[in-house]
């Protein structure tokens, strides 16, 4: 089995048009590239408008603008999140943090669409190529830690999968769709019911839930809803936005406990493992390859330079008993496409016992 693991940097490198900023290159799309973890919060125009329409959390937003050596963004939303439990107004700022994630990640996205991919993208082709090489019972197993939609996006043209339920996403027996942090169109059912859901408006409703972030109860009820921002299923059932914070040890997946055993079944037949643009430092999900994987697995890191790629490498031996052979690619997503390299990872990939 084949397993591909997408990162934020996948997205952000995810239009064969646009070429990565240089010293020397600026980034002609910069306001609308999809963000690295610490850009989530950048003074970008688009940004900052979203986050006038979320006041809660502006007043740590600062903390995430303004890192300090060492700090990252992860890290200081951990310290943000351990802070809430003698804080009641952590509560309510976290929550309308997750709220103008949503909403900024799917306004950038479409911007990405309109100004950068119009439609053609790293991950149709990579896509496109592991089809094509594919045996007929093969299953594959895309896991990704991204918000945006971009992996669903690349499905139905490249494989034939339409994703539009929960369940689209483990269904077929041909591939599976793991997104472990939740996603930009994913709403959670929350308790107890919010008086009045239908009699009031989208904002009003918005205003509740994060006031009243502390006692709901969020529900493993996950739908998928295409709202900007995510408010409510029906007249009677609001929703909350089904979106991990970015934290530096994540305690749990923002993930439907189906998908879940779907990757739990599909982790002991992976062979060969291709890492784009993710870091390999989720402890759960490390946990998971270490207790549940199979070993001696071998791959490819694709990670924007070598020296990144040698990085990702060392976390994920570490993670390993008997770890295989990984290799390092020596560019990002647009070059292991237009180079070639995906045709010969996926050469090599059936040519191996």
């Amino acid at each position: 089995m084949l397993m591909v693991v997408f990162g934020a940097g996948a997205s952000y490198d995810s239009a064969p048009s646009q070429p990565l900023p240089t010293h020397d290159l600026p980034d002609a799309v910069g306001n609308e590239r999809p963000p690295l973890a610490n850009e989530l919060f950048e003074d970008r125009d688009m940004f900052a408008a979203i986050l006038e329409r979320f006041p809660q959390a502006q007043p740590v937003v600062p903390r995430l603008r303004n890192l300090q050596p060492g700090e990252s963004v992860e890290s200081v939303m951990e310290a943000l999140q351990a802070e809430a439990d003698g804080d009641p107004r952590r509560h309510r700022q976290l929550a309308a943090v997750r709220y103008y994630l949503q909403s900024a990640l799917y306004d950038c996205e479409a911007a990405w669409h309109r100004e950068a991919t119009r439609g053609v993208t790293n991950y149709k082709a990579l896509l496109d190529a592991i089809e094509h090489t594919r045996a007929r019972d093969e299953t594959v197993c895309l896991v990704t830690f991204n918000y945006d939609t971009m992996l669903e996006a690349a499905l139905p043209q490249s494989v034939g999968i339409d994703i539009r339920s929960i369940n689209d996403y483990v269904a077929s027996k041909s591939y599976k769709v793991i997104k472990l942090h939740g996603s930009l169109n994913w709403g959670r059912e929350v308790e107890p019911p919010v008086d009045h859901v239908g009699a009031v408006g989208d904002q009003e409703l918005v205003v509740e839930l994060i006031d009243r972030a502390a006692s709901l109860k969020v529900t493993e009820r996950y739908h998928v809803v295409n709202q900007r921002s995510i408010v409510r299923l029906d007249a009677q059932r609001p929703l909350v936005p089904a979106i991990a914070l970015p934290l530096l040890r994540k305690g749990a997946f923002e993930c439907p406990a189906e998908h879940l055993k779907a990757l739990d079944e599909c982790l002991p037949q992976v062979r060969r493992l291709l890492v784009i643009g993710w870091r390999a430092t989720d402890a759960p999900f490390l946990e998971l390859i270490h207790n549940r994987g199979r070993q001696a697995v071998r791959g490819v890191v694709v990670a924007g330079m070598p020296e990144l790629a040698r990085e990702v490498i060392t976390n994920l031996k570490n993670n390993l008993d008997r770890p295989g052979e990984f290799l390092s690619s020596a560019g990002g997503f647009t070059d292991f496409i237009v180079q070639h390299e995906i045709e010969a990872f996926l050469k090599s990939f059936r040519a191996s016992p």
